[in-house]
């Protein structure tokens, strides 16, 4: 039950029990109704901010606060006729509890005029689903761990049946919005799952085949890291093929799903890969005497406008000690930062010094700024890069001369030609090399697998760094990089053969076949492996081997 309250002209909607909620918050000066309050901010962005509380005379499990900001006129006339994303969360919540669904109890709503708020109470000793997960279930399990996942799974598939078969979509259902809570203290014999997040969530007489399937390839997307071919045919034998149409092929049933989830996977990347040029909880920009600058929040923008300055003083005054690289498009400088995470970067200029260049600048932006969304584009589908700091372009009447990115430099690495020369003895012994050309095939194979293609994949442009007895990669030069063109058989080829020519020659014949036969696994692509093959050794047969090793240049014959 709830009860209707006016405090200060704003009207609150409050279960019975909670009336003293108003007389502690006000949802248009809510920050200063925190100052002197234990909490912890959870999430915040340019939408809301959530806000946890411990327990207090309110609810002695605590209360979670979650704070919209209203947009301008337009939204406000919006809510005129549909309701806030804050009303839906109430009214969905309730509904869920009504049904035996496990979710957040609401505990009071109001929407100011500036500002609204709902507070729900904390679910206690719980964790985000997909973190619990990956945490646990991620790689080689042991017989007791994949037993508990399966159960897991079977009872999160019972948990979706059991949504829509109440007529709850959730439409943006996965498992970061569901919470795990156990019955004792991380006690994976008991616990019970909660439905969280409920502003997307819709209420329906019934639900499609088509809501079905797209809420199941959202959970296989955000499960995809621990989720099994066969864990997949489980989940639909547990939430129950009927409910899915004609369909009586379990295993058609999954591909359908997995494509869909594949879809799902790239629009989400695609929006969080431009990210980096707007204003969000991570990235900021700023316009000054015609420069341009998007940067990472956290860092000091001075420092950037000062690392220019810099790179400039360094090549008028040629000093080589400075100056990674000089050509004609690019200039690599290294300079030392005064940050409290960050001490040495890179600075990359782009030089737009002819008009053809200064025309690609017009039409399809600049080099720096395509170097700058993909180096982050890569971070965001969990691939190393040296973490782009800021980019800065210089405008002359609207128009980008030259860009700058600004980059940490990558730490305890070597590239990889140089490492597989300064290793050579380890890289003899069976296990380490072994470890390297497995470690480097699935890093290889599932950039593919996610249509990312690098144009100039060499060796040298791959950073090396052990990491107990395996290894982790780094990719530089990631202006040269695209998403979502598709992998074909051609650019395999190419990466493929621009590996094959930059790799010394103390990797063998069956090194090479061994790194071929790994990579084609990890693309599920076998069945391609005597084409492939030819293709690469078609095309490597003219040309000398030729890598970077502590000396210089170096070409080696077949």
């Amino acid at each position: 039950m709830s009860v209707k309250k006016i405090k200060n002209g704003t009207e609150w909607t409050v279960r019975e029990g909670y009336e003293k909620i108003p007389d502690r918050f006000d949802p248009d000066d809510f920050l200063s109704d925190l100052n002197g309050n234990n909490y912890t901010l959870v999430k915040e962005n340019r939408v809301r901010s959530v806000i946890s509380m411990p327990g207090s005379d309110i609810n002695e499990n605590g209360i979670y606060i979650k704070y919209f900001k209203r947009g301008g006129y337009k939204e406000y006339i919006k809510h005129l006729f549909v309701p806030t994303k804050a009303r839906i969360e109430w009214e969905v919540g309730n509904a869920l509890l009504s049904k035996d669904i496990n979710t957040a109890l609401p505990l009071a709503i109001s929407e100011g005029k500036r500002r609204l708020l709902i507070v729900t109470e904390t679910v206690i000793n719980s964790e985000e689903l997909m973190e619990f997960c990956q945490s646990n279930y991620e790689g080689s399990l042991s017989v007791e761990r994949e037993s508990e996942k399966k159960i897991l799974l079977d009872k999160l598939a019972l948990l979706i049946r059991d949504i829509h078969e109440k007529g709850f979509c959730h439409y943006d259902l996965h498992a970061g919005n569901i919470l795990i809570r156990f019955k004792e203290e991380q006690n994976v014999a008991g616990y019970d799952l909660y439905l969280m997040d409920l502003h997307r969530v819709k209420i329906f007489k019934s639900i499609s085949v088509r809501q079905r399937m797209y809420n199941l390839a959202q959970i296989f997307n955000s499960l995809s890291s621990i989720m099994t071919k066969a864990d997949k045919l489980d989940f639909i034998r547990s939430y129950g093929s009927n409910a899915l149409g004609n369909i009586t092929d379990k295993n058609k049933l999954v591909r359908q799903i997995d494509e869909q989830s594949s879809k799902i996977r790239n629009i989400h990347y695609g929006s969080r890969r431009k990210r980096s040029l707007k204003e969000s909880s991570i990235f900021s920009r700023q316009r000054f005497a015609g420069t341009k600058m998007f940067f990472r929040k956290g860092h000091d923008t001075d420092n950037f406008q000062a690392l220019i300055e810099k790179h400039n003083n360094a090549l008028v005054n040629n000093e080589r000690t400075v100056i990674m690289k000089r050509d004609s498009k690019t200039i690599l400088t290294r300079h030392t930062i005064k940050d409290d995470t960050i001490q040495n970067v890179v600075v990359k200029q782009y030089k737009a010094g002819c008009l053809g260049r200064l025309l690609k600048n017009i039409f399809r932006g600049s080099a720096g700024r395509k170097a700058w969304v993909a180096g982050n584009g890569l971070r965001v589908y969990g691939f190393n890069t040296p973490l782009p700091l800021a980019l800065i372009e210089k405008k002359l009447s609207g128009i980008t001369t030259d860009s700058y990115v600004i980059m940490e430099e990558v730490k305890d690495s070597l590239e990889m030609d140089r490492y597989i020369l300064k290793n050579s003895g380890n890289l003899t012994g069976l296990r380490m090399k072994r470890e390297l050309i497995r470690g480097f095939a699935k890093t290889l194979g599932e950039m593919h697998n996610h249509n990312i293609f690098h144009h100039d994949l060499k060796t040298c442009n791959i950073m090396v760094k052990e990491k107990g007895k395996s290894f982790d990669f780094t990719f530089l030069d990631f202006d040269k990089v695209s998403f979502n063109d598709g992998i074909t058989v051609r650019k395999r080829v190419k990466n493929l053969t621009q590996i094959n020519l930059s790799t010394p020659r103390l990797f063998t014949f069956a090194d090479r076949l061994r790194f071929l036969k790994e990579y084609l696994e990890q693309c599920n692509i076998m069945s391609e492996k005597k084409k492939i093959l030819r293709e690469i050794v078609n095309l490597s047969k003219p040309e000398k081997i030729l890598y970077v090793s502590f000396n210089g240049d170096v070409t080696e014959d077949w």
